[in-house]
């Protein structure tokens, strides 16, 4: 079972901080460029020169490093099986295996592959490469690659079932049919860039981060779109809520959370939390369970808020590197996140939960 959320009221969340949870922080290599974990909480990096690096928080510090890439990795997931597939800016992408068995998708090219997904729900890995999507099944067998479209690939993303793939490009979003990619592709229109493409976990809605920082977004089954502005920067971290209503972002000092239930967030403003005004959140991670979701910032904070409810709590001080990753471990109870600098966090939950239980004693 996951740990509980901390019993904390709004107007306790402003205080200094609940009394300080555990934070390890375990130093690495290398800088870190991103983070995933797989379902099995399989940790996997993506270092700055060209390696990823598997492991486990049985032993975190004891990460192994793979050669992936005569580069940098410009894209990381967890594998649809386990294991984490990485694309990099010398055109290569790789599926590595837990026990470091790499299997090429890609061989180097001239095309970089700037953003990879995959579905555990249908086994699929979809790379963008260049003006095209490729997709790959478990073992890396190559199914097929859909006609070009305006610009170079920015996101894929798969939709629940893992039978679509939406692929953010210049002047909107095309959806594609994994089994039929030499058809017709169904497009949703909006002009500019976009650089980043969400699909809802129920299916019903695509949303993009625009290079216009917006959000920009469509219910599928009508083609209704909706525009969600007032960000500092270009939104590039998503996370969708557990009981999938929520939206929160990245790419202000306020985490916005977007609300989708029935016809989407059109008429509705955003909860938002946050401490800081002169720093953006970069990263953000709803927790696998809970209505709850963590956010890290550019001065290196982590804070955590309920969605609907004002204030947050501090999880991690202000220090440290850029943050370059923010994910849960599958059961909600450790938080990690990693930064350009090399440094790999783990916030302990459970100390949260017992920290916060003492101070609501205490008064």
């Amino acid at each position: 079972m996951p740990p509980e959320f901390p019993d904390f009221q709004p107007e306790d969340v402003y205080a200094d901080r609940l009394p300080p949870s555990r934070v390890d922080c375990y130093p690495q290599e290398a800088g870190i460029l991103a983070l995933a974990i797989d379902g099995r909480d399989r940790i996997g990096f993506a270092f700055d020169d060209g390696r990823i690096a598997v492991g486990s928080l049985d032993s975190p510090a004891e990460f192994v490093a793979f050669e992936a890439h005569d580069g940098v990795s410009l894209a990381l997931c967890a594998g649809p099986k386990g294991g984490f597939v990485s694309g990099g800016d010398d055109g290569s992408a790789v599926l590595i295996a837990a026990d470091g068995t790499r299997t090429e998708l890609l061989p180097p090219g001239k095309d970089w592959v700037h953003a990879v997904a995959a579905s555990p729900a249908s086994g699929l890995i979809a790379l963008g490469v260049g003006k095209t999507a490729r997709v790959f099944d478990a073992a890396g067998k190559a199914l097929g690659a859909t006609a070009p479209v305006a610009s170079a690939v920015t996101g894929v993303a798969f939709n629940p079932k893992g039978k679509r793939i939406a692929v953010a490009h210049y002047g909107g979003v095309s959806l594609w049919y994994a089994g039929g990619l030499t058809g017709t592709p169904k497009l949703l229109p909006w002009k500019g860039s976009h650089v980043s493409v969400t699909w809802s976990p129920d299916g019903r809605f695509v949303v993009t981060g625009t290079q216009d920082k917006e959000l920009h977004g469509w219910r599928v089954e009508d083609d209704v779109d909706m525009r969600m502005s007032g960000y500092a920067a270009k939104v590039k971290s998503f996370s969708w809520s557990a009981d999938e209503r929520w939206l929160a972002c990245s790419g202000s000092p306020l985490v916005t959370a977007w609300d989708f239930i029935g016809k989407g967030p059109m008429g509705r403003p955003p909860h938002q939390f946050g401490g800081a005004e002169e720093f953006l959140a970069t990263h953000v991670a709803a927790h696998p369970k809970l209505p709850v979701v963590a956010a890290a910032f550019e001065d290196g904070r982590i804070e955590m808020g309920r969605f609907a409810v004002e204030g947050q709590v501090l999880l991690k001080e202000v220090g440290g590197g850029m943050p370059t990753g923010l994910a849960w471990t599958a059961d909600g109870g450790r938080l990690l996140m990693t930064t350009e600098d090399g440094e790999f966090f783990v916030v302990d939950l459970e100390d949260l939960k017992v920290a916060a239980k003492e101070q609501k004693k205490r008064k």
